[in-house]
C-alpha cells in the first residue's frame, strides 16, 4: 500500500502532531484497503475512518488477489517459497562479499542466495554459482537459469536455488 496524504487537521500520531504530518506514522495507518469501492470493504459506504482512505481504486486487495505482478502475490510467493525451503527458515547464514555499497547479499544453508540491489543501478553478485532463480521482485525472471555472477536490475531482489 501506498503512503495516504495526511491533511494536518487530520493528523493522530503524537509524534506527527509535533513535527508535522510528514514526520509521523500516520500515512502508514490508514485502513487497508480492501476492495476500491466505497468504504474500501474495511466500512459502511459514507462512513469516515479515523483516518483517510488513500487512492483505494488505484490499489486494493481485491485488485491484487489476481495480478501475478502485484505486492500482494509476491508476498504470498515469498512465503510459500519459505515454506517449501528449509534453508530459508533454518540454514545458517553467510554474507557474501562484494564492492557494491548498495547490494546486500547471503548465502543460506548450502545452496539458498539471497540478494538485494537497494539501488538504482544496475548490480551483479559475483560467484552466486549455478542454479534457477526461485523467485524475483521482477517476476519475470521467476524460473531463470544463472551461471556464474547474478545480474540484478535497479531496486531488484531475488533468491537463488543453486544446482548440486
Amino acid at each position: 500500500m501506498p503512503d495516504t496524504e495526511i491533511p494536518q487537521e487530520r493528523v493522530l500520531d503524537p509524534v506527527g502532531v509535533f513535527h508535522g504530518a510528514r514526520v509521523g506514522r500516520d500515512p502508514e495507518r490508514t485502513p487497508m484497503p480492501w476492495t476500491g469501492e466505497a468504504g474500501a470493504g474495511y466500512s459502511a459506504p459514507g462512513v469516515e475512518p479515523w483516518l483517510p482512505y488513500g487512492d483505494v481504486a488505484a490499489c486494493n486487495v481485491a485488485d491484487q488477489r489476481h495480478d501475478p505482478d502485484s505486492m500482494l502475490s509476491l508476498t504470498r510467493d515469498l512465503i510459500g517459497l519459505r515454506n517449501a525451503m528449509p534453508e530459508l527458515r533454518r540454514g545458517s547464514y553467510t554474507t557474501l562479499p562484494s564492492s557494491d555499497e548498495h547490494l546486500w547479499a547471503w548465502q543460506r544453508g548450502d545452496r539458498t542466495v539471497v540478494a538485494m540491489n537497494c539501488s538504482a543501478d544496475a548490480t551483479d553478485v559475483p560467484d552466486a554459482g549455478t542454479g534457477e532463480i526461485r523467485i524475483s521482485t521482477i517476476r519475470s525472471r521467476d524460473g531463470e537459469r544463472i551461471t556464474g555472477s547474478l545480474h540484478l536490475q535497479p531496486w531488484e531482489a531475488a533468491i537463488v536455488w543453486r544446482d548440486a
